[in-house]
């Protein structure tokens, strides 16, 4: 049987970090990506869809949300399973227990194992779902009751932490388990933790990005298991693609010359409406360039949204200052210590004050900065 296997969709996310336009364009395209995977699964008539937790960001949920869903699950003709996670859990307010979804999703509202069966398909599907934000005990119990038929495993939990808070499922408890298949939620970046399930099961990871901890592109899995293996095939759904690169910006004289190396960074890329970029400034520049951040977003060109950081370094004439019997040597001398901390804030901080103080001596305009 096929089946597509998704999870980490967060239905209804802030995206505190945009403006209030962007943001909510976002929780539109958000909604569209979980509509391409359904209209996907309906096109490639797979056999079962299974969500692995946090279909929902949290417990606001809205009602052309609840529409939504209710509108693309009755379009498919295949089972629906969902395993409620800890952004989502089926406690008595939550939307799994006061709506009325189509006749063929099926909800795991316990935390405690159960087992839906499809007979047509000679499959078991067992599961769990959180029932409050915080779950510390492992809640996978027992084993498969018919090795004979497929039996897939469909929970949100983590593998990486016996302490965790988010249900923790020791690998070895999965496969004691026995399931064919386990089709797992919670890590939105999976690589690291798929490489230990490969003979078990696997992580989806998100559909779509929505911050810059979630880079590149993003999906679900679309998984063929039988009784002698599971072949598994990444596709891609993400509308937009979170991307953090970095620039070096060494011997830039003056914003000018930064705003066109930005420019023109982005330009070689090939980056379009589809990216959100995070670029961060490294190299040496003079001590009095205050570079503008703010303004330097305005370079965003055809990229939905991007972000500058400032991580250069000043590029010091550390004898020169010592020796000035200046203000400017007296402003050196007395952020010295401070400029070499072994602490990272008070090295930055005492950087960026001398970085201004030097501006303002060469007469620039720094209040715009």
């Amino acid at each position: 049987m096929r089946i597509l296997h998704t999870g980490d969709i967060h239905l209804d996310s802030p995206f505190s970090g945009m403006d209030v336009g962007k943001a909510e364009s976002r929780r539109r395209e958000l909604r569209e990506t979980f509509i391409r995977m359904m209209r996907y699964a309906a096109d490639e008539k797979l056999d079962m869809v299974i969500i692995a937790g946090d279909l929902f960001d949290g417990a606001y949920v809205t009602r052309e949300t609840v529409a939504c869903l209710i509108r693309e699950f009755s379009r498919l003709s295949c089972p629906v399973i969902i395993a409620p996670g800890n952004h989502d859990p089926a406690d008595e307010q939550s939307v799994w227990q006061k709506t009325v979804f189509p006749e063929n999703v099926h909800i795991f509202k316990s935390n405690k194992t159960e087992k839906f069966s499809f007979d047509d398909l000679e499959c078991d599907v067992y599961g769990y779902g959180f029932v409050s934000a915080r779950e510390t005990n492992c809640l996978l119990w027992g084993s498969v009751e018919d090795e004979s038929r497929i039996n897939i495993l469909a929970v949100h939990g983590d593998t990486t932490s016996p302490l965790s808070s988010n249900a923790p499922l020791p690998v070895a408890v999965i496969r004691s388990f026995g399931a064919d298949y386990a089709a797992l939620g919670h890590i939105h970046n999976p690589a690291a933790a798929n490489a230990t399930l490969s003979d078990v099961g696997a992580y989806c990871g998100c559909p779509e990005g929505r911050d810059f901890g979630e880079c590149g592109e993003k999906g679900a899995i679309v998984a063929e298991i039988t009784k002698d293996g599971t072949k598994k095939e990444f596709v891609r759904f993400s509308k937009r693609v979170y991307i953090w690169d970095t620039l070096n910006i060494d011997a830039s004289g003056d914003m000018g010359q930064i705003m066109s190396k930005v420019s023109g960074y982005i330009e070689s890329k090939g980056y379009g409406n589809e990216v959100l970029l995070r670029l961060t400034l490294t190299g040496s520049v003079e001590p009095s360039l205050v570079i503008n951040t703010a303004h330097l977003c305005e370079a965003a060109g055809p990229l939905f949204h991007l972000e500058v950081e400032d991580a250069t370094s000043p590029t010091w004439n550390a004898d020169t200052l010592l020796s000035d019997m200046g203000i400017r040597g007296e402003l050196y001398r007395t952020l010295l210590p401070d400029l070499e901390s072994a602490d990272r804030e008070k090295r930055d901080r005492a950087s960026l004050a001398l970085r201004y103080a030097l501006a303002a001596l060469s007469g620039e305009d720094i209040s715009d900065i």
